[in-house]
């Protein structure tokens, strides 16, 4: 893959060119006779600052634009006008764009069908609420049911847009709060289908402020004054940022992607705090780079401590000198460069590059993305697209088998994709932490029937339904720890030995003491019984660091990585599905792609 940056003038210092265009001027505003009396909206400072300037072809990493707006419906999604999308993102190296206007009904279906469906994973669509007839005793249910009908069509996710809290209204004319309960039952389904929300609230604090002389954007509020949102006609920003807030907290099962950096870029305290309290919540960078880039060294500090909670996105039609912008605010050191072709002019300043290093770049562009999207295979991203998971500290905890121990509020879901074949159309999902003493695994998985006989431990469990867990501690040594749980909450721990890469079998391995694991299972939606009928169900282990003795580099410390796995078998109806999360091939035994923990 061919990449930047690009240096122009590699021997040459090139003077940026700071060109604020006017909203009002261009071409045709005659100079004053008396330059004292130039008028604002005809200024159109140049910088005189002599500059690098470096230009990002391609990316570090494959990207996944994770906030586009394509459009929506067969008419407007013409195939010309996808191949045009699509050149765009070959040449800028986006590997999938997400499109948030997908809509429901027909409009929905047609949609999928031109992006998802015509281009496999090139584009992720998500579905939208109807608010028609919000009044009505059964919307709610309603909007509940289309929204579940098109998780099944394909929609990938839900999209909120600012019109919740500043236009949708009631019929009385009192506008529909964020966090009205009436929109409870849109949110739980998202978390039943494991479909993250992305949601704008509120606008930029200029917008929510008097077009004056102290409004930093004048010029752009001065040319679109329906986007000022000042005055006693609109709630307060701060009571829609509250709002979405309270509603992040009562539905610590929904995923929730909170646009334009959290819908706050200008306070990254603010931003930092909400994260630090839910861990349900994601940031995007869309549209906000120009906020992010005037304060580099804050914004910088913030990337590098939230690596694992923030994704790239735009809100730009697919454009490649756009793309290359966000490039090289992420990726190079550039000082003080125009960042308008990235959206558009967002007030009248210039921004500063923030030089990433890969590793976060590879998450910021890629790999949260892959966490947290439903339908985005990490497989699919090609070389060098391996799995990682960033584990946290934590103290010691009881284990209850529904995860319900405060801890687990610290760590976020990781996704296991279904391998080729399987019938079922289940899901499975994994949180990890880690003590001074062990490892904490939760695992939750939907179902519809527990297909579990085996009332014994160390039996073949992996013959019927089973979540597994195999620790590579140390690439040195040819033997790693597997781990086997069922349903009944029966186990079977065994240490695997290689020899130049090949599966010699497994042995037991027994326990006492301090060695012992720390177990429990539970059922949704049904008991834990062996054929019972469920919704899902759920194991959560405490695997001691005593029990993967003689295996080396254990304890794990800040810092440590680790070789491992995750799976999942089901075998409903005689039919037998399974999941993984790194990616491997017939067998689950091929270690050399087990993916790595990093202890944090």
């Amino acid at each position: 893959m061919s990449r930047g940056p690009v240096l122009l003038a590699a021997t040459a210092v090139l003077a940026t060119a700071a060109v604020f265009v006017p909203t009002h001027g261009v071409g045709g505003a005659a100079d004053p006779a008396d330059i004292r009396e130039l008028k604002l909206r005809d200024w159109e400072p140049k910088s005189m600052m002599v500059a690098k300037t470096t230009v990002v072809e391609k990316p570090l990493y494959p990207v996944v634009d994770v906030h586009n707006h394509l459009g929506g419906g067969k008419d407007r999604l013409r195939p010309e006008v996808v191949r045009r999308y699509l050149t765009e993102m070959d040449e800028a190296g986006v590997r999938t764009v997400v499109n948030l206007d997908g809509g429901w009904g027909d409009r929905l279906k047609e949609t999928l069908a031109a992006l998802d469906e015509a281009h496999p994973g090139r584009f992720l669509t998500f579905a939208l609420v109807n608010f028609d007839g919000l009044d009505d005793p059964g919307w709610s249910a309603r909007e509940a049911k289309r929204l579940e009908d098109g998780f099944k069509a394909g929609a990938k996710g839900l999209k909120f847009h600012k019109t919740l809290g500043l236009h949708v209204r009631h019929k009385d004319g009192t506008l529909l709060a964020v966090d009205d309960p009436k929109l409870d039952p849109v949110w739980a389904a998202c978390a039943t289908h494991n479909r993250p929300v992305v949601i704008h609230v509120a606008d930029p604090a200029a917008f929510f402020t008097p077009l004056d002389r102290f409004n930093e954007r004048w010029h752009e509020l001065n040319s679109n004054p329906g986007w000022l949102f000042a005055g006693e006609k609109f709630p307060k920003r701060q009571d829609l940022l509250d709002q979405l807030l309270r509603v992040i907290a009562r539905h610590p099962k929904t995923t929730f992607v909170n646009t334009h950096f959290g819908n706050n870029a200008e306070d990254l305290a603010a931003v930092a705090d909400a994260l630090d309290k839910y861990p349900n919540m994601y940031v995007d960078i869309d549209a906000r780079i120009s906020e992010l880039g005037r304060q580099p060294y804050a914004a910088r500090r913030f990337f590098l401590k939230y690596q694992d909670r923030i994704m790239f996105g735009t809100d730009t039609t697919p454009r490649r000198d756009a793309f290359r912008i966000y490039y090289r605010f992420l990726e190079t050191d550039d000082e003080y460069f125009d960042c308008s072709a990235s959206h558009h002019r967002q007030g009248f300043w210039n921004i500063y590059g923030i030089y990433l290093p890969p590793e976060v770049l590879d998450k910021v562009y890629r790999k949260n993305a892959e966490r947290v999207l439903y339908g985005l295979k990490p497989d699919a991203a090609g070389p060098g697209a391996a799995r990682e998971l960033r584990v946290r500290p934590t103290e010691d905890f009881e284990v209850t088998g529904d995860g319900s121990a405060e801890a687990w509020k610290k760590a976020g879901w990781e996704p296991l994709s279904k391998r080729a074949g399987g019938p079922h159309p289940y899901e499975t999902r994994v949180k990890t932490l880690y003590s001074k003493k062990g490892l904490y695994v939760l695992m939750d998985a939907t179902d519809r029937k527990l297909t579990a006989t085996i009332k014994q431990d160390f039996e073949n469990l992996w013959l019927e339904d089973v979540f597994e867990v195999f620790l590579w501690p140390d690439e040195r040594d040819p033997i790693y720890f597997e781990y086997e749980i069922s349903p009944l909450n029966k186990e079977l721990p065994i240490v695997v030995p290689n020899l130049e890469g090949k599966f010699l079998g497994w042995l037991p391995w027994h326990y006492e003491g301090g060695r012992k694991t720390r177990k429990a299972t539970s059922a949704v939606g049904g008991e834990v019984k062996s054929g019972g009928e469920v919704t899902g169900w759920k194991a959560e282990v405490f695997i001691p660091y005593e029990l993967l003795t003689p295996l080396r580099n254990v304890p794990p410390k800040p810092g440590t990585r680790w070789r491992a796995n995750f799976y999942r078998m089901d075998y409903d109806d005689g039919k037998t599905t399974s999941w993984d999360w790194a990616r491997v091939g017939p067998s689950f035994h091929e270690f050399a792609k087990f993916g790595t923990l990093v202890f944090e």
